[in-house]
């Protein structure tokens, strides 16, 4: 779907097709391979970049955080203010609550960025035994490493999202129009950029939280990999665009949700 494209939609929405289309972004839609990757390569789990020197990420506790998702955006289609190069790393703590605690305080949880890449394996940390064995296998949100595949998306705003009701201040939905739209135009899934879907409901809603307007990283339920938080939950990463385009990484919120 291009941006300035037809779009399939409803019957009871097509007469809020204009308003519809107005909202559509770009987002990168993520598919995940069960597979082992190099340590330079976008993926799911597995061992992080960590070039020799590097210092390993823990939390206040001295606990080693443990590597939920890396992007290098070599790979990726390129979306405005997002990196052209560079890998940027999501760390967690590996606990029953997948490093959850204050939504904005990076202990517990971790977003590094690495400009450069460097691709000579001898220059790269290989051994990992020290971070040990998981406590609980269920403490991270995947069973399996997998390698991300990228593609170029197009998505109007989803049903729920905090901008949902200033982008339709002007129309009223029925609620048969509320259903239709919230069951054919939420684009769930795992994604970078676009509009962030959620289980529950977006904690950017309050107002201290709503300047965090950009979508760095969502993690849906995938049979792939058997990726699911708690109970077929969503986890998102947002940043805001002014620190985004300032590759300024370290005010970032993290929030998951499930039935």
């Amino acid at each position: 779907m291009m941006k300035n494209s037809i779009i399939e939609l409803p019957e009871s929405l097509e007469k809020y097709r204009n308003k519809i289309e107005k909202t559509i972004k770009p987002y990168v839609k993520i598919k995940l391979k069960e597979q082992e990757t190099k340590p330079w390569e976008s993926k799911l789990g597995g061992n992080p970049y960590l070039e020799i020197g590097m210092e390993y990420p823990k939390a206040s506790n001295g606990e080693s955080l443990r590597l939920l998702a890396q992007i290098n955006f070599e790979e990726v289609p390129h979306l405005e203010y997002f990196p052209k190069k560079g890998i940027l790393q999501f760390f967690i703590l590996a606990d029953d609550m997948y490093g959850l605690s204050e939504p904005c305080v990076q202990d517990t949880f971790r977003v590094i960025y690495i400009p450069k890449v460097e691709k000579n394996e001898d220059n790269l940390i290989k051994d990992f035994s020290f971070l040990g064995d998981l406590e609980e296998d269920w403490y991270m949100p995947f069973s399996s490493e997998g390698k991300m595949n990228f593609s170029l998306e197009y998505m109007p705003i989803p049903w729920g999202e905090y901008r949902f009701n200033n982008a339709y201040k002007d129309i009223s939905l029925t609620d048969e129009e509320d259903d239709d739209y919230m069951e054919k135009l939420n684009i769930d899934g795992c994604k970078m950029g676009g509009y962030a879907t959620f289980t529950q409901d977006d904690p950017r809603d309050e107002e201290e939280l709503n300047s965090f307007n950009t979508l760095l990283l969502q993690l849906d339920y995938e049979k792939e990999c058997d990726l699911m938080f708690g109970d077929a939950g969503i986890a998102n990463f947002f940043i805001n665009e002014e620190d985004l385009k300032k590759l300024d990484f370290t005010k970032v919120l993290y929030n998951w949700d499930c039935c």
